[in-house]
């Protein structure tokens, strides 16, 4: 389950509100004890509050295995207390958005909405421009020599939406010769077009990537998951926080993580 706690005196004291999964019907099926947790986000433009999370498929396939292959949104206008869940994406049976993790965006000049989540192979964008009631088809974000892209971020503002991620030219995030790369890929359009860009000057990291959390073997975890971008709104360029474990070594010759700031010129 997910579970929401709200304060409402800058984080001294916290309280239990209202969880984006009970009372959703069919899409509580798919996400009790079967989901993976995004960011919350509360927009300042129409102050409501957000819940994106990846989910299963309810009956015999969720008693099985965990393969989320769906993605909703949950939206409280109420500051947490009740929430309505809808569906963005979904992908066949069998197909798994655990690929941590889904990311979401409110855009604070206009209230619009923009999701990002990835398969493990491709990268999906969908948007929303009603507050998450309906929300846009998605489409394949990541271009070539990004053929395989996870760990996406997003970040929204003033109709400029900028989604980071790392990618590979192999074809599978498993391949131990893969060489990666942080990209940012930029709309204007709501993502009817994008705009790839290489973040990194060199590769942050070479080799398999695993999703799976504390379950990686050692060495292939080591990117922490997840990096996040912002966009200056004095003057629309983005700023992004990656990890590079290629820089330097521990006493034992062990790949050091650091984390890099990139800014957009």
């Amino acid at each position: 389950m997910i579970r929401v706690q709200r304060s409402d005196d800058d984080g001294y004291t916290w309280k239990k509100v209202g969880d984006p999964i009970v009372g959703q019907d069919g899409a509580t099926a798919n996400s009790t004890f079967n989901n993976i947790q995004g960011p919350i986000v509360a927009d300042p433009f129409t102050h409501n509050v957000y819940d994106i999370y990846a989910a299963g498929e309810t009956g015999i396939l969720k008693g099985r295995t965990f393969t989320p292959n769906h993605i909703y949104v949950s939206r409280s206008t109420d500051g947490g207390k009740s929430w309505t869940a809808s569906l963005v994406f979904q992908l066949a049976p069998g197909s798994s958005f655990a690929n941590v993790f889904p990311a979401l965006a409110a855009d604070p000049t206009n209230g619009k909405l923009y999701a990002a989540f990835s398969d493990g192979h491709q990268l999906y964008f969908s948007s929303s421009s009603d507050q998450g009631v309906t929300w846009s088809p998605a489409v394949v974000v990541n271009a070539a020599p990004a053929n395989t892209a996870i760990f996406p971020w997003v970040a929204a503002y003033n109709g400029t939406v900028d989604v980071v991620y790392y990618g590979t030219s192999a074809a599978s995030k498993d391949d131990p010769s893969a060489v990666w790369n942080t990209y940012l890929a930029q709309t204007t359009n709501g993502g009817a077009s994008f705009t790839q860009s290489q973040v990194s000057n060199s590769p942050n990291h070479f080799g398999e990537i695993c999703t799976e959390g504390t379950a990686c073997a050692p060495g292939t975890r080591n990117l922490l998951d997840l990096f996040e971008v912002s966009i200056n709104p004095q003057n629309g360029r983005a700023a992004v926080i990656y990890t590079d474990d290629t820089l330097t070594t521990d006493s034992g010759g062990n790949a050091l993580p650091q984390i890099v700031l990139a800014q957009q010129n």
